[in-house]
């Protein structure tokens, strides 16, 4: 099933250089604290992204990569970066002023000639991955300054650095895995590792997040390692968890993956009382409430908090969810979730306070190095406080409606042709050859509407994200995540949400009709029927390889609720399909 997705952008190197300057410019005027810490970080992984793009443009242009000037250049600011990120973090964040005059040097004078291509590190944004955690992996490796660090782009030319600068080994290189992603491999000069090779004492340490559903990109650099005659006790991993490669690992990178040393440290060791504060304490000073207690309800266990019986609990893909806690302090409560590191973060924030402030999210506390603490808003769903159907309705045209005219945004998201792609492939690993055939007819013979503007969407309308007020209005909650999640789908035009609500909702065609009518009094722009349309089977097939792939990894107890999901949107997309066909 198609379900993942990386939603590239292009942006000009040198305004990417200056952006960065502009905000080490801003950290050496802040106080000492967490913000200032967030915002190091936060400039930490912009500067990544910039030195991972730039050594992507030699990497096209020669079909290698090499140790050149210009990734040497990137090498050494990452690693002054993190030695800044390293000396706030051991001193729990007292650290202020002004950043090391040589990185700011540096960064200034770093070649940044044309555009580079950037996507969100998905660590960073989605998987509470914290650049931290590898200083404290590094410190614990037994490792020092005769390592060779060697980081995968992109995310792990970041974060070798921070590898360096916890061991005091030279700064990094990095390497562009190739190929079927499955069966990656390393195309790159063996000079890049130069002197190293034959210093019988160094060691050489891979770096990167992962390993994913095959972990070919950490195998790939061991096997290039390994034809370069460097053996394999010599070699450490640095992976961001403790797990062993997914589903779609061969046998032999199985094999070699458990031969290697590896090195994991993970979020509560990167932030005790110990080193540096921990998220209990970033809520605390928030909300200026030092009994903060916190549970940690990730992975669906927050459905714990639900007033409704365990057997009408809503499904869940754990490993799909955000991480995320519930803060308590006496009779008071707030959610504190993940949002995501750096920008993307600071994005979430910006667009919860704006739903807060429309009435449509619950109250906002504020942004904690990634963490996006709202108010607790007690369980009750639309359906459990029985709404009527034309409340239901009218709310949610006036929330689409909302959505369209204030959340527009450029970033990036499928096209209608990759939407139709995955929904046709979806249908035929759940319906057969036959139906996949029909739902692609049908596609090809509706010219694709032309393409409306995109906007955040909050592609996630299901019954029971809606929550009821005492006073019997509603709010929607997890609505700032899903257009920057780590999947195909990305920000689309609002007709996906008109989709989504007709198929989450079971909604008539009448019932459709005055959804759009209440949209269109909201936003006096014409909702496009065609693109709705266009759109319900890509809705349906994605849904149902979400879900289908959430079977592969749920407990004993999840699994028929989740198989009873994946049959509602496997019967509905055999329904339209049929109804295609006649």
């Amino acid at each position: 099933m198609i379900v993942f997705g990386d939603h590239k952008q292009v942006h000009s190197a040198s305004r990417l250089r200056e952006a960065a300057c502009e905000a080490a410019a801003d950290i050496g005027s802040m106080p000492a604290g967490i913000e200032r810490h967030a915002a190091l970080v936060g400039l930490f992984i912009s500067v990544s992204e910039l030195a991972q793009g730039l050594a992507d443009i030699e990497f096209r242009a020669s079909g290698f990569d090499s140790n050149s000037l210009r990734q040497r250049q990137g090498a050494k600011i990452l690693f002054g970066l993190a030695q800044e990120v390293a000396r706030s973090w051991q001193f729990g964040f007292v650290a202020s002023g002004a950043l090391n005059d040589d990185i700011l040097f540096m960064l200034r004078d770093l070649d940044c000639q044309g555009e580079v291509v950037t996507g969100a590190a998905e660590g960073y944004a989605f998987y509470a991955l914290y650049p931290e955690t590898y200083l404290v992996a590094a410190r614990r490796s037994g490792l020092a300054a005769n390592t060779c660090v060697i980081g995968v782009r992109s995310i792990g030319l970041g974060l070798a650095a921070m590898v360096a600068a916890a061991i005091g080994a030279p700064p990094p290189v990095s390497v562009r895995p190739i190929g079927h992603p499955f069966r990656r491999g390393i195309a790159a000069d063996p000079e890049l590792i130069g002197g190293w090779r034959h210093d019988p004492a160094a060691r050489f340490a891979i770096v990167d997040e992962g390993p994913g559903l095959s972990g070919s990109s950490f195998h790939a650099v061991v096997a290039w390692l390994l034809h370069l005659g460097i053996d394999i006790e010599r070699i450490h991993l640095f992976p961001s968890h403790r797990g062993e490669p997914g589903a779609q690992a061969s046998p032999d990178i199985r094999a070699l993956w458990l031969r290697c040393r590896r090195h994991v440290a993970d979020f509560e060791h990167a932030f005790d009382c110990s080193t540096a504060p921990s998220l209990q304490d970033w809520v605390a000073e928030l909300l200026g409430r030092p009994d903060i207690r916190l549970r940690e309800i990730s992975g669906g266990a927050w459905r714990e908090c639900l007033r409704t019986q365990p057997e009408y609990w809503p499904p869940v893909f754990g490993g799909f969810e955000r991480r995320k806690f519930m803060a308590s302090a006496g009779a008071e409560r707030w959610l504190a979730k993940f949002a995501g590191i750096g920008e993307t973060g600071r994005s979430k924030l910006q667009s919860a306070k704006s739903l807060q402030e429309a009435g449509f999210g619950p109250p906002v506390v504020g942004l904690r190095h990634g963490f996006l603490i709202e108010r607790w808003v007690d369980p009750e769903t639309a359906g459990e406080a029985h709404i009527s159907r034309d409340r239901l309705i009218e709310h949610l045209g006036r929330y689409l409606a909302w959505r369209d005219a204030n959340l527009q945004t450029t970033q990036a998201g499928a096209s209608l042709a990759e939407l139709a792609g995955m929904a046709v492939y979806n249908c035929t690993q759940a319906l057969g050859e036959s139906h996949g055939i029909r739902l692609r007819d049908w596609l090809a013979t509706r010219q694709p509407p032309q393409t409306r503007r995109k906007v955040e969407i909050d592609g996630r309308l299901h019954r029971w994200e809606f929550l009821a007020r005492p006073d019997g209005t509603l709010i929607k909650t997890d609505a700032v995540d899903h257009c920057r999640s780590h999947d195909l789908v990305g920000c689309q035009a609002i007709e996906w949400d008109v989709a989504g609500a007709r198929v989450e909702h079971g909604l008539s065609n009448p019932e459709v009709s005055k959804l759009v009518s209440c949209m269109e009094t909201g936003t006096r722009s014409r909702i496009d029927l065609d693109l709705v349309a266009y759109m319900e089977p890509c809705y349906l097939a994605f849904q149902l390889g979400l879900w289908t792939m959430a079977t592969q990894s749920s407990d004993e107890r999840d699994r028929t609720r989740l198989a009873d999901t994946v049959r509602r949107y496997q019967a509905g997309l055999l329904r339209f399909v049929e109804l295609a066909r006649a």
